[in-house]
């Protein structure tokens, strides 16, 4: 029997992050691994409904052999098989992220010789998780400067708590080795933003798109083209993004309406949080590098990103990494500047 990779679930940021890593990462290289202690110091530890999904989804596209893969479990193993092309359902009972599990498996299938398509229903849009939105606008485009290309769509707004959501992607065949260096931005393309609601009365999405723009204009005298969307969608909420696109890079920052918060604080938030890439250095935001961390090592052919944040999240991946042997570096201080370093393999 082949040896399985140890993991200790524990370490770094402790969530689900080095699951979704390791999976990844497994497919492609054909390692197995074995993952104790499992967010062991989280208030619900174990794997959650979301976590299962990218369980089962990762282990569906290369017929793996699973064991421990249910809910509260704090160990489990995973051993891949051949990966194979198509089309391919995944569901979430919960509003668990449905974008993470697109991450973890799109990635994968686009190191296939031919196109495969990926629905995943669940939440769009739920805390502490890259929405719909993120991950369309803003993490395809920064992917495809490594020349994978997919297509997503939103069938359906899920948001927290409630959930119900689906979405959908197309991804093409990726040509490999190829490599990325991402330095610096460039100079300053386009401002744009997004907010959308859906099943709120009070004109919500308006209201948070006119308090990001009247902060922005203010603080900066900042104009920004904006989309307002009234989505489609089984639960109540709303959201608003921010971005940012250079010639090279771009960052993004979105928020969450909550219950008892203003529209007019939801769209402040993610403006001042906007107000502070513009400021800093670095390439891509915080959130993004963490996410491109894991198509850079899939991608064979090295590179490097450098971002506005080193993250717990960035430093746990690249732990991640290097167990399957795969070369990469954080330099930077955490909360800091910084820059993510990939060999190529």
């Amino acid at each position: 029997m082949p040896r399985l990779i140890p993991i200790d679930g524990a370490v770094g940021e402790g969530g689900g992050q080095i699951l979704r890593t390791a999976l990844a990462v497994s497919v492609i290289t054909g390692q197995g691994f074995e993952i104790t202690r499992i967010r062991a110091g989280r208030l619900r530890p174990g794997l959650r409904p979301q976590h299962v999904a990218a369980v089962r989804a990762a282990a569906m596209i290369c017929q793996a052999k699973v064991g421990g893969a249910f809910e509260g479990s704090p160990d489990m193993r995973f051993e891949p098989g051949e990966l194979s092309p198509g089309d391919f359902r995944f569901e979430i009972d919960t509003a668990g992220a449905s974008t993470l599990v697109m991450q973890t498996v799109l990635a994968p299938l686009a190191t296939a010789a031919q196109p495969s398509t990926i629905a995943v229903s669940g939440g769009t849009h739920v805390p502490a998780s890259p929405s719909f939105h993120f991950l369309s606008r803003h993490w395809l485009a920064l992917v495809a400067r490594l020349g994978l290309h997919a297509r997503a769509e939103l069938v359906r707004a899920g948001f927290y708590p409630k959930g119900g959501g689906e979405i959908r992607a197309q991804v093409e065949p990726w040509t490999r080795p190829a490599s990325l260096q991402l330095d610096d931005r460039g100079p300053l393309v386009a401002l744009r933003g997004v907010s959308g609601a859906a099943r709120l009365r009070g004109g919500v999405a308006e209201r948070q798109r006119d308090a990001a723009a009247g902060l922005l204009w203010e603080k900066r005298r900042l104009e920004i083209e904006w989309e307002t969307l009234d989505l489609l969608s089984g639960s109540p909420g709303s959201f608003v993004m921010l971005e940012a696109v250079y010639e090279r890079g771009r960052g993004a920052f979105s928020r969450l309406g909550e219950r008892g918060v203003a529209a007019e604080t939801v769209g402040e938030h993610a403006a001042r949080e906007l107000l502070a890439f513009l400021e800093a250095e670095g390439a891509v935001d915080g959130h993004a590098a963490d996410q491109m961390a894991v198509p850079l090592a899939l991608a064979r052919g090295g590179g490097s990103v450098t971002t506005s944040e080193v993250t717990k999240h960035l430093e746990t991946v690249v732990q991640i990494l290097s167990l399957f042997g795969i070369g990469a570096r954080v330099s930077g201080l955490r909360g800091a500047a910084g820059r993510l370093e990939v060999d190529p393999h």
